[in-house]
């Protein structure tokens, strides 16, 4: 048991040897440094160095006196020198330096000398007196610049007593510390304070400009829509502007005749339409087509809604003609190709300068281009299957086609109107009705029903009475 208790005594008898040998070293290196700096007149920097072996031994009871000494002539040197500085000057010492080396001397308290304190009073009184003069130059206490020096006075004052109380013993370094520490951490509060505040403000700020943003966008899209709906009435004015300009009307009957001619080998059957789509889809190579021709019909009805300021056109108008296709007992296939070209009818607008569309005047010429945008439209079916292109040509041709034979392009009538521009006679009618625009409001089913009943000779009766029946 003795024998055990003796070498636990080597070991820590050891271990102590061994450290207070590191601090040895450690503390040789540091006044080497410390020596080095102060030979150079650097004197801020020799009391940081001089801190460090103050921070190395303050909890040992033995002081070693080589550090004291060399930490109270960096000290006592650098005040000096700062004082020096301010005689030269204005005779104000910098107050960032004075500020820093006062904590520093609260801090390492073990520097203190009696010469030190002298300088250090006499700059706290002279720094004091100036301060005290020049706030008087400042009577009301309201005053920025009074409000400002008066703080410094309350610092200064502060400081003076509380250097001095931790000379003597009445407040610890580790109270001043904590007291570093609070102070340090209400500044990161109120940093943290701030920040969030500011990113608020800024939150605000964003979510205003975004709404402002927003807010002019859909003005502008509004009018924009606006101004389209008016261009569309251009079609259904045709005659108004005949009837005023008889030259226009010559050329437009010539056109239509030409129209109508070239028209013939693409109106055919309806069921020779039907007979030709069901016979492309028969092959399994031809079906798989199907789902990509449905994607790029999505995606050029988009772009034709997007372009024309139409919230959800197209596929409104497509899926109502696939149920009314159904409700037809139409094939499945033909179905879903009427369901394909009711979503890109009105191609042709993408042909058509947008600035014509969203003008709120138009000429002559710029009315008659917007009507012609419904042969235009084959300039965008170059993905369509050739086989089973002609159905899509006849929603574009003839969807403004009426039953008594009045409508345009061609002034076809009543069966020779190919089924498909028909429906989507019907289809893209009663959505027009039933959504808002900006010269009416919206109009309920049953209303909207009611109107394309009273407008005799537009719409084919029979596809009326699938739409009730699917709405």
């Amino acid at each position: 048991m003795k024998t055990k208790s003796l070498v636990m005594a080597a070991v820590f008898f050891a271990a102590a040897l061994f450290v207070g040998t590191a601090f040895a070293q450690e503390n040789e290196a540091i006044l080497q440094r410390t020596q080095e700096l102060y030979n150079s007149g650097n004197y801020a920097k020799a009391i940081e160095s001089i801190n460090q072996a103050i921070d190395l031994k303050e909890n040992q009871k033995a002081f070693p006196e080589s550090v004291r000494l060399m930490a109270e002539a960096a000290y006592y040197d650098y005040v000096e020198s700062m004082q020096k500085e301010a005689a030269a000057n204005d005779g104000r010492v910098n107050a960032k330096a004075f500020d820093k080396y006062v904590l520093q001397l609260e801090l390492h308290p073990q520097a203190a000398s009696q010469r030190i304190f002298n300088v250090v009073e006499t700059i706290f009184e002279s720094e004091l007196e100036a301060l005290a003069a020049e706030r008087q130059k400042y009577t009301d206490s309201k005053n920025g610049k009074w409000a400002k020096i008066n703080d410094r006075i309350e610092y200064l004052e502060k400081k003076q007593n509380e250097l001095f109380d931790v000379v003597a013993g009445r407040v610890t370094v580790a109270q001043i510390k904590l007291e570093l520490a609070e102070i340090e951490m209400a500044k990161k509060d109120r940093a943290l304070k701030i920040a969030i505040l500011a990113v608020g403000v800024m939150l605000v700020i964003v979510v205003i400009v975004l709404i402002v943003i927003v807010y002019k966008n859909y003005k502008r899209r509004k009018q924009a829509q606006a101004h389209f709906e008016t261009s569309m009435e251009v079609i259904s004015s045709m005659g108004q502007d005949f009837q005023e300009n008889p030259d226009l009307a010559a050329k437009a009957a010539e056109d239509s005749k030409k129209r109508s001619l070239a028209a013939a080998a693409l109106i055919g059957k309806d069921d020779e339409t039907t007979k030709q789509i069901m016979e492309f889809f028969s092959t399994v190579e031809n079906r798989k087509m199907l789902a990509d021709l449905q994607n790029k019909c999505f995606a050029l009805g988009d772009k034709i809604d997007k372009y024309t300021f139409r919230q959800r056109t197209s596929r409104k108008v497509s899926e109502l003609v696939l149920k009314i296709c159904n409700e037809a007992k139409l094939n499945h296939d033909v179905a879903l190709v009427c369901y394909c070209a009711g979503m890109v009818y009105d191609a042709g607008f993408l042909s058509v300068p947008k600035s014509i569309l969203t003008a709120s005047e138009l000429t002559m010429t710029e009315r008659q281009k917007i009507r012609e945008h419904v042969h235009m439209a084959a300039d965008h079916f170059d993905f369509v299957p050739e086989q089973i292109r002609p159905i899509f040509l006849q929603a574009a041709e003839f969807h403004h086609e009426n039953m008594d034979g009045k409508g345009y392009l061609a002034g076809l009538s009543g069966a020779k109107i190919p089924f498909i521009a028909r429906i989507i006679r019907v289809c893209e009618s009663y959505i027009s009705l039933t959504s808002k625009r900006a010269y009416r409001g919206i109009m309920d089913s049953d209303a909207a029903i009611k109107e394309m009943k009273s407008k005799d000779g537009i719409y084919d009766p029979k596809i009326i009475s699938l739409l009730e029946k699917v709405i």
